[in-house]
């Protein structure tokens, strides 16, 4: 058994109590971490009589978690009910995708994720396409080009430097009127009790601040339109939601 299948074991090992598992991602990038697998997921759900987002709602969140952050993010994005394109960022399972675009309808859903594993299962949904991923940029997508660019879970993971090229590229890809949303661990998420937890036992969580990416995004033409706290394995996140202003 070589050293990297040895150490494979002992980060499962270690992550088992927070219902994760990680498998090999298409990239060997380290701001690209690695992700939930596509097969034991499907598997799981399947055995649990539930959907996949149900299935990770329950073992990663709280029952109804997707479909709540999904809701208060239209709610706030006051987009009609059918829009032309959307873009998301890491996708996984397909659980917001599946939600936005039965509200949304788009004529195109273009999905950025690096965890080749979750294609086939993404690919089963209206007007998706896998976009070539680096993990970094939404480099297929062209600028002022999709109503809604979204991602959730995703940002908690990586670095932030990485969080801040992917807000940078989302502000790019936004059209006038378009809505930019992702959630993050911010000040307000980190209360005592979550803090002393992940002093005592770490995290595989990393935080980035609330006024410095609102801040961020208003350079780019992006206002705030609201925020929604969703819950996640141990905490939770804040879901922000900006607007692109009409041209003048």
């Amino acid at each position: 058994m070589s050293f990297k299948t040895i150490a494979g074991k002992c980060i499962n090992t270690s992550l088992r109590p927070l219902g994760i598992q990680v498998v090999r991602g298409r990239s060997t990038d380290p701001a690209i971490k690695s992700f939930i697998s596509a097969k034991e997921t499907v598997a799981a759900a399947r055995s649990a009589g539930l959907s996949v987002g149900d299935y990770l709602d329950q073992n990663h969140a709280e029952a109804g978690t997707t479909a709540a952050s999904v809701d208060a993010m239209l709610r706030l994005s006051a987009l009609p009910d059918s829009v032309e394109r959307v873009c998301e960022i890491g996708p996984g399972s397909g659980r917001y995708a599946e939600k936005v675009i039965a509200a949304l309808h788009p004529q195109v859903y273009e999905a950025y994720e690096t965890a080749s594993d979750w294609w086939p299962h993404l690919r089963r949904l209206p007007n998706l396409i896998t976009q070539p991923c680096d993990g970094h940029t939404l480099t297929n997508t062209r600028s002022a080009s999709v109503d809604l660019v979204h991602a959730h879970k995703v940002f908690v993971y990586i670095p932030f430097a990485t969080t801040a090229g992917y807000l940078q590229e989302m502000a790019r890809v936004v059209r006038p009127e378009g809505t930019v949303a992702f959630d993050i661990v911010t000040e307000d998420c980190l209360d005592e009790q979550t803090v002393n937890s992940w002093v005592t036992h770490g995290s595989i969580f990393l935080p980035t601040p609330r006024n410095w990416a609102i801040d961020f995004l208003a350079r780019r033409g992006l206002s705030l339109q609201g925020n929604f706290f969703a819950a996640m394995s141990g905490t939770r996140t804040e879901l922000l939601v900006f607007r692109r202003a009409s041209p003048r």
